[in-house]
This record gives C-alpha cells, structure tokens and sequence, in this order.
C-alpha cells in the first residue's frame, strides 16, 4: 500500500481533516482564546483601503493564495530527491504542530495590537531593537522569497509554458473588474464568480491555442523560420520535433537534435533575455499592486484564484483515486521512500527542514496573517480557519504536489542518468522543477479526460497564478515593511508609499537578476524558517506574559531554530568555498540579526510575566499607552 499514491493521499487528507478539527479548535479556544464578539482591527481602523471587514470565503482565498506562492509547489518538488517518505511525514506533523500554530498565532497577537505587524509586535514585547532586528530580517526574507519566485515564473514562461501567459496577464484585468463590480457597482458575488471563472477559463484555452512565445522576439530571424519548420506530431516520438506550447527548451532541444548546435546556443541566449524582460515585467507589476486599494487588485484576484486551486487540488486528487482504482502505472510510486545518500547532495537533516518551507511551515505566513489579512478578519473566530486551515489546505496541496513527482512523472526520471538520480540534476534553475510538477500532475488529470496538453497548461497557470498573487502581496508587505523601518529610524522620506515601494521592489530587483537556482532557494527556506522560529518565540514571550503555557509554541519554536541555524552555517560553509560571496554575506547578516533577536527575547523573559499593558483578555493595546507608542516610535 504504500506505493500507492492514492491510498497515501487519502491518509494523508484524513489527518489533516482530524487535527483542524481537534488540535486546531483546542489551540484556537484554550491557547489563544478567540472571541467572536471582540471587535477587530477591520472593524476599529476600517479605512477602505486597508482595513475592509471581509466575508470568510474571499478572505480566505485571499490568504491562502498570499501564502501558498511557489513554496508548497517548488520546496517539495525539490526535497523528494530524499525520498518521498520524510517529506510526507514533516509536511504533516509540521503543518500540524508547528505551522498551523504558527500562522494562528501571528495572526492572534496581531489582533491584539489592533492589526499591527510582527515587527512592531516584537517592539512591545521585547523593545525597539527587536523591532528593528526583526523588520531587517524581514526585509531580507521578503526579498529573496520574491526574488526566487520572479526568477521562476519568467523561467516557466520562456522555457516551458508559454501557453501560460494570455490566462495569466489575463486575470489580472479579470481581477479589476471583479474588485469594481462587487464592491463599486454592488453586483452578485455568486454571479459575478461564475462569470469571472467562465472568463478565465476561456483565457486558457485562448493560450493553449496561442502560446505567446516570447523568446522569439529576441531571436534571429533564421532560428523563427527553423523552428516554424518543424515537423509536430510524427509517428516516432523521437523524431526531432517541435510540439506545442513551443517552449525555448524544447525550441532548443529540437535544433540539437537537427544538428543545429549553434543556432541553439543563440536560441538559449535569445531565452535568457526574454527571461530579465520578464522579471522587469513582473517588478513593474509588484509596484502597481503594492500600492493599490486591496480591494481592486490583491482580494478579487486571490478569490479567483482560490477557485482555481480547489479545481485543481479536487481533479488531482480524483485522478489520482481513478489511476488506483484502475491500476494505472501513474499511481505506482517509482521514487524510494528515503534516500539518505543523493550523490551531491547535502544531508537530509537538517535541509529537508529548510527545503520544504511553506508546505509544513514559513515565517511568511507571519506576515501576511499580521501585514494583510488580520486588516479584513470580520470577527476573531474567524481565524480558525483562515489563520489554522489554510496551513493544512496548503500541506494538502504539498502532498499532491509530492505524489505528482514520485508517482506521476514516470519511472525514468528517478532511474539513473534521469532529473533526481542526482544533486546535479535538480540544481538548474527552479523553473526545471515547476515543470516536473505539471508533466507529474497532467498525467493524473489525464485520467479524467482532460487532455495532456490542457492538463498541462491548467497546471502551468495555477502555478504561475498562485506565484504573482504571492509576489504582490509580498511587494505590499515589504512596502510596510520600509515604511516601518523610516517611521523607527525616522526617515521620512521611507514612509512615502511610492517611495517605500521603490525600496521594496529594489530589494526583490536584486536576487532576482542575480538568480542562483536552487542554492538561492536554500538561503530563502532557511531565512524563513528561521522567521518562523522567531514568530514563536515571540507568539511564546506573549503567551508568556498574560501566565498562559507556552509548550505549544516553544517546543515549535526550539526545533525550527535549531534545524535554521544549523542549516544556514552549513549553506555558509558552502557558499565561501563556492566563493558566491553575496549569498554569503546575506548568510552572516542574517545570522547575526537572528541570534542577536534571540537574546533581546531572552532578555525580556527574564524580565517575567505581565508588563503588556493589560488584562489576561487583552483587546488591544490601551489608549493611553498606544498614543504614547504612536508619538515616540511611529513618528
């Protein structure tokens, strides 16, 4: 049975159901106390661009697409080379225990500081240094996180999915019209979905049909005119040929079987400059959105999207149930279930910790449950499950994303010579994986009667979609993020928001034309692990101080730093041998920020319990004291 990805995916979903149900309402209702009838930040603050009282199912898809991004996509994509076996198990008890605590308990605290980020938080408890360690190694995990998924997302357009591209930049405009429609001009939200969703699914049909293949534009005229010559569809499957979606590596893969080596080689040239026009593309698209109303771009966006992942998270899993019912070769899992000895590789402990980041854990999800989503949460209860079961929905999506490579992808890319017989060959770029993930998940899809190559392209746009709405609601979060910095250091000109996301974009503009492959997702896995060690431990210094136990957050806490530090010395170690000096000195700057905030939290539990302010049923920080906190450190 447990070469059965059926059989594992359904355990799997019956776990996760198990613990919202039982660990999450126990955490919800007897740690962090959540009432339904304290008012919330939405309602208090409610301004209309920021904070906007929102229902659970646009919330929540708003969340959810802000925290899944590329992390439970391309992290497990990467750490099956471990085996699939170690990566169920951490993306299950981690979600559980340490995620879906984390995310809930970020998003509590914020409530309690009427909707204020975790920087700031870190302020209250532990001082103004901490605030200021913590915004600066925000600052950096953002960055790198968005520069990661810039890098990818242009990588899946040019290389392998042009056919992407009309349904993504599509949405976009499908989005306005929604945001305008609903909260403008009142229409239907049930019609108003319906159309939005019929809308974008002709625009995936619209690109299968007409892929925009923008690796042409930057190349010769002669190389055009051979590839439209390619013979598609022949008999022999390996005959040259050229297929849809015309991606540059097939492009290029086609004119070295034809013996064109040259003509390749300009067309990789010709690939790579497409790709920076795309990542310009897609900063220019981080500023619009980051300064934006949220209800415009950021939450009609996220709600489609939503409706995309449920689609695409349902039709997986019934293909998957179809292809074991069937005994199709595509439910047989052909990966081993550990290897602890990947020729290249570095040690499964403690970088699986670090590789799989958003599907069992991530700092991020701090900042988007304090940055955006505690702005629109209607009532505190509702936090359960949008803070706690959107971690598990995205552990959900991170174990079909696991069966999909180990199982769907086919037996000759584990075999020897194949994509994850070694380190090497998944060390590319992360667009590589991505693709390993929708070639994997089409085959489930297949089984459905959805053809390959629409199979392909739906999972190609939910994985792009999910991509961009994480990078501008991360753009939006770094935004705050250096508004906060010029407010603590009193620079004003930083809490300008064109100016601040300026910053913010620039930060992001520099990983992401500098891109290093999987050693870049390396260093971004283990800053945000090290974020989620350090939310903890400030969700734990909290808890600490209103005389309420602190075990299920400080065990968390102690594994998640552990496994970052450890990790992050070791990628150091490597980086100063390889002689990448950039990726190293972000390694000691934030390493150095990081313990230095440990101490600041020793410091402040030393100082004992009480000291917030307020009773053990805190509702925001009092007036007086918040006045005194507005005039003294806010500017």
């Amino acid at each position: 049975m447990l070469e059965n990805a059926a059989f594992i995916a359904i355990c799997s979903f019956a776990v996760l159901i198990a613990a919202y149900f039982t660990y999450g309402r126990f955490i919800a209702r007897r740690i962090y106390k959540l009432d339904p009838n304290r008012e919330t930040p939405a309602h208090s603050l409610r301004d209309g661009i920021d904070y906007v009282p929102t229902r659970i199912p646009i919330l929540f898809g708003h969340h959810f697409a802000s925290i899944a991004g590329l992390g439970p996509i391309l992290g497990p994509a990467v750490a099956v080379i471990w085996g699939w076996g170690p990566a169920v198990v951490w993306i299950l008890l981690g979600s559980i225990f340490i995620g879906a605590v984390h995310d809930l308990g970020a998003l509590t605290v914020s409530l309690r500081y009427q909707g204020r980020s975790i920087g700031e938080v870190c302020h209250h408890l532990m001082g103004p240094r901490a605030r200021i360690l913590a915004l600066l190694i925000i600052f950096f995990m953002m960055s790198l996180a968005m520069g990661n998924f810039c890098d990818a997302i242009s990588g899946v357009f040019v290389d392998y999915n042009p056919d992407a591209i009309p349904p993504s930049l599509g949405l976009m405009a499908v989005a306005i019209c929604v945001g305008i429609g609903v909260y403008k001009l009142r229409f239907p939200l049930g019609a108003t979905t319906v159309v939005a969703l019929l809308v974008f699914a002709g625009l995936i049909y619209l690109g299968v049909k007409n892929p925009i293949c923008t690796y042409r534009w930057f190349a010769d005229a002669e190389i055009v005119a051979a590839l439209d010559a390619a013979p598609a569809d022949l008999p022999d499957e390996n005959a040259p040929q050229f297929n849809l979606p015309c991606g540059a590596v097939a492009g290029e893969k086609y004119l070295s079987d034809i013996g064109a080596e040259a003509a390749a080689a300009k067309l990789a040239t010709a690939a790579s400059n497409a790709q920076s026009t795309w990542i310009y593309i897609l900063l220019a698209y981080g500023f619009l959105a980051s300064v934006l109303p949220v209800w415009l771009l950021l939450q009609p966006r996220d709600y489609i999207n939503s409706f995309q992942l449920y689609f695409v998270l349902t039709t997986l899993l019934m293909g998957m149930l179809i292809a074991g019912f069937t005994g199709a070769a595509e439910n047989h899992i052909e990966a081993p279930p550990i290897r602890a000895d990947v020729p290249g590789a570095p040690g499964i402990i403690p970088f699986l910790f670090v590789t799989i980041a958003c599907g069992a854990v991530s700092g991020f999800h701090s900042l988007v449950s304090s940055g955006t989503t505690v702005k629109q949460l209607n009532r505190e209860s509702d936090a359960l499950p949008i803070g706690y079961g959107a971690m598990l929905v995205e552990a959900a999506l991170a174990i079909l994303v696991i069966l999909a490579c180990v199982a769907g992808l086919g037996a000759t890319h584990w075999a020897e010579g194949g994509t994850y017989s070694t380190w090497t060959g998944i060390k590319g770029e992360l667009a590589t994986q991505l693709n390993a993930v929708v070639r994997g998940g089409a085959n489930f899809l297949d089984h459905l009667g959805i053809p390959i190559a629409f199979g392909r392209a739906i999972l190609a746009v939910t994985i792009v979609a999910f991509a961009l709405t994480t990078l501008d609601s991360a753009t939006r979060l770094l935004r705050f993020n250096v508004e906060e910095m010029g407010k603590a250091l009193r620079i004003r000109l930083l809490a300008n928001r064109y100016v601040a996301s300026a910053v913010a974009v620039g930060g992001i503009a520099f990983f992401a034309l500098s891109p290093a492959g999987i050693p870049l997702w390396i260093l971004f896995g283990t800053t945000n692990q090290l974020l989620a060690g350090l939310t903890l431990l400030a969700v734990s210094v909290f808890l600490f101080k209103l005389r309420r136990a602190i075990v299920y957050t400080i065990i968390p806490m102690v594994l998640m730093l552990t496994m970052s530090v450890w990790a992050m010395i070791g990628s150091l170690i490597g980086y100063w041998k390889e002689e990448k000096w950039s990726l190293a000195a972000v390694s000691i700057i934030v390493l150095a920020i990081s313990l230095w905030l440990m101490v600041e939290a020793a410091i402040s539990f030393a100082r004992g319990r009480g000291g917030l302010g307020f009773d053990d049923e805190p509702r925001g920080v009092p007036p007086d004291e918040q006045a005194a906190i507005d005039a003294t450190h806010l500017g």
